[in-house]
């Protein structure tokens, strides 16, 4: 049995399995801290899966970045996209990947116009302002929460069309990205 770290007409390489599922992992964390905050603040629990809610986001940065480059080196490998409905697929892929950078940069921007530093992994990635920089508290305040409630929207969507792919239309979808490949 091969490894294939690319990947292939048939389905996904380790690497993109790998960043897919581990993403998948920490959004979820993402989106169960973002519940327990709105339904639950100030208990215990909501603590404990909150506290990584900042750090989590800075990771999800990077890896949907890396994950992005490496689905460009792979893009003439990948499955094709050949009829109209897997070209919407992948317009709503494109826009996920879109939000996973743009809502942990728009906090990003809201930390840096704050009066706290903002750490990452016990690391302090930048210093608090002297004094609170409005448009920047503004602009996460207004977007970050609207743009993190759509991504997980475009997630289940996601998920619930991966399985009308597999299920409905015996497209292999789920085996390409748990298998990587479709049969075997």
């Amino acid at each position: 049995m091969s490894i294939e770290l690319f990947d292939h007409s048939r389905g996904y390489g380790r690497v993109s399995r790998l960043l897919h599922w581990g993403m998948a992992l920490l959004l979820l964390w993402q989106f169960i801290s973002a519940l327990l905050h709105y339904f639950y603040d100030d208990t215990p629990i909501t603590d404990f899966f909150f506290g990584w809610h900042f750090t989590n986001g800075v990771l999800i940065l990077a890896l949907a970045l890396l994950r992005g480059l490496w689905g460009l080196i792979n893009l003439s490998r990948r499955p094709p996209h050949d009829t109209p409905i897997h070209r919407l697929a992948a317009l709503g892929q494109l826009a996920m990947y879109a939000l996973m950078v743009a809502v942990p940069v728009i906090a990003l921007i809201r930390a840096w116009g704050s009066t706290r530093p903002f750490s990452a992994f016990g690391i302090e990635l930048f210093a608090g302002q002297p004094e609170k920089i409005e448009w920047m508290a503004n602009l996460g305040g207004q977007w970050h929460g609207l743009l993190g409630w759509t991504l997980f929207v475009l997630i289940g969507g996601h998920i619930a069309m991966a399985f009308v792919h597999t299920y409905w239309w015996r497209e292999p979808v789920l085996q390409r990205m748990t298998r990587g490949r479709e049969t075997g």
